[in-house]
């Protein structure tokens, strides 16, 4: 067990530390983030909770759970950007709170197994950074999770309705997050049960186990269409086929997306699993590891058909492995536990990783002195070396300790991969957050919008960044190219126009009007004739 407090107490201290520290640290991200806020204010604006728009058209990319959750929010504490920005991380919570329900089943003669995966689910730099984001990743991951874990309770339990209603709600909240691909994570577990599960069955066994499987199936598919057959209707033809069809089949087959080769997700895998290969007790304890495992079988049919299914579909990217990541922690989890009797092994395993976190600290306290002796990046003289400090104050304690066990080490080591990237994170948004915030800009263009002006953006694809950061109650328009504009000029000659481009050095001088530096360009804001009389503007415009 843990010093001072329970797992359960110390999980919850350390999420919302994590938790709180993002709410202060930055704003809503673009272009994800505030896309899908975009769409829940949209949603809210038009009182139409079937089909989501965004910047005034249908937006079939994804499901609407995550959007009425958002909108709940909203109806409890008011239109506001950090209820929403709470959804996302409670549903991670609740997914690591599931694996330490799994583990319990897959090895419940061993506890310290079920003590360690969710500490190390929690501490597990890829899992920090994408449970402090508002994406459907994470969402899906609770419901992936609740359905393996429902699996596990049909097996040892027994199978009863009340478990089947359980699976078949986890797949139909998978499908409302993010689709069907819930069943690509549930399917090869489920169906290949009568190899991991270490019970002799009868075959009278495995024809209630695959029928009550198929029943929970078409009950999460049922879930599904309450939503999908009168939205379909109410969005038309388009929309209908994007919602049933287009979006599944175009990751699956040919991704119109994120195409990556077969081997993109192997190259990335071990980083994923830092801090914990850093360990050298985890090396020793995977090496003993068998299929001889029930646990490890059931691991096995989970996640092997799964990563040889994700590295075979076109479309890829790292988030994807999220809602598979409890998986790799439990298997790491059981590998620790295999050397938690050998305290030498446990007592200084964390230094190492604790010395790489000191010199991330002098690093960081050392940052604007060494900018003062060389004057390259004007921003690093703003940055306070009391977070680098900090950090190392922190390792300096956390050096001093000595595991007892391998709970504690990975304790430890959880703790500080998270004071780490909240120290990070937050000196990197001291010095850019403004970058990221697009309040400044979706105010000045409600101002637009309150003088009855319009505003086209001078863009390829506008992601809907300024809507609900602005407010914003009728879209933007889209434009690409100087005759388009022109065009749009005779039907809107007050209007505005939102531009691109690279250098704040590059704007003539003097320059009135609104501009602003947002990630890694800059915007303007200026009446439409202002520009179209500007040569100069033209020529620094980016798409």
């Amino acid at each position: 067990m843990y010093p001072l407090l329970s797992v359960r107490s110390w999980v919850f201290v350390i999420w919302l530390v994590l938790i709180s520290f993002a709410l202060y640290a930055r704003p809503l991200l673009p272009v994800d983030e505030t896309r899908y806020a975009a769409v829940a204010w949209e949603m809210w604006l038009r009182g139409d909770f079937l089909v989501p728009h965004l910047n005034g058209e249908l937006y079939s990319h994804k499901p609407p759970l995550l959007f009425w959750l958002m909108q709940l929010t909203w109806l409890l504490f008011g239109v506001n950007d950090w209820s929403l920005r709470l959804v996302s991380p409670l549903f991670a919570l609740g997914t690591v709170y599931l694996s330490a329900a799994m583990a319990r089943m897959l090895w419940p003669e061993r506890q310290s197994i079920a003590d360690m995966a969710p500490i190390m689910l929690l501490g597990s730099g890829f899992w920090i950074v994408f449970s402090t984001l508002t994406m459907f990743d994470m969402m899906l991951a609770f419901f992936v999770a609740l359905a393996i874990y429902s699996l596990l309770q049909l097996a040892h339990a027994g199978l009863t309705l009340p478990r089947w209603l359980l699976l078949g709600a986890a797949i139909g909240g998978g499908v409302m997050t993010k689709g069907p691909v819930i069943l690509l994570h549930v399917l090869p577990a489920a169906l290949l049960a009568p190899w991991w599960l270490k019970d002799t069955k009868p075959g009278a066994y495995w024809r209630h186990w695959y029928a009550g499987l198929a029943f929970s199936i078409l009950l999460g598919a049922a879930i599904a269409l309450c939503w999908a057959i009168p939205a379909g209707i109410a969005g038309g033809e388009v929309y209908r086929n994007a919602i049933f069809w287009g979006q599944t089949q175009g990751r699956i087959v040919e991704s119109f997306a994120h195409k990556l080769p077969w081997w993109w997700y192997a190259q990335y895998l071990p980083a994923l699993l830092l801090p914990w290969l850093l360990l050298k007790p985890f090396w020793l304890g995977l090496k003993t590891l068998n299929l001889q495992d029930a646990g490890l079988r059931f691991c096995a049919a989970w996640g092997l058909p799964l990563l040889i299914a994700f590295s075979l579909i076109s479309g890829k990217r790292v988030h994807y492995l999220l809602p598979m990541y409890p998986l790799f922690v439990l298997v790491l989890a059981r590998a620790a536990e295999e050397v938690n009797t050998r305290q030498s092994d446990w007592r200084r395993a964390h230094q190492g990783f604790i010395a790489l976190l000191a010199l991330v600290g002098i690093v960081i306290a050392a940052a604007p002195w060494v900018n003062a002796l060389t004057l390259r990046n004007a921003e690093l003289a703003t940055l306070s070396p009391l977070w680098g400090v900090f950090l190392l104050a922190v390792t300096a304690l956390l050096w001093r300790h000595e595991a007892q066990n391998a709970q504690e080490a990975v304790l430890t080591v959880g703790i500080a991969t998270v004071i780490a990237l909240l120290v990070v994170s937050s000196a990197f948004f001291s010095l850019r957050g403004e970058r990221f915030d697009t309040q400044d800009t979706g105010a000045k263009i409600a101002e637009v919008f309150a003088q009855n002006k319009d505003v086209a953006y001078l863009v390829a694809v506008y992601h809907g960044e300024y809507q609900f950061s602005g407010r914003l109650t009728k879209p933007i328009k889209t434009l690409v190219g100087l005759r388009n504009l022109e065009k749009w000029r005779a039907e809107h000659p007050d209007g505005y126009v939102l531009m691109r481009y690279k250098n704040a050095s590059d704007l003539p001088t003097p320059f009135p009007y609104y501009h602003h530096r947002h990630k890694g360009f800059n915007v303007a804001l200026l009446p439409i004739d202002a520009f179209l009389n500007n040569p100069a503007l033209h020529k620094i415009l980016i798409y």
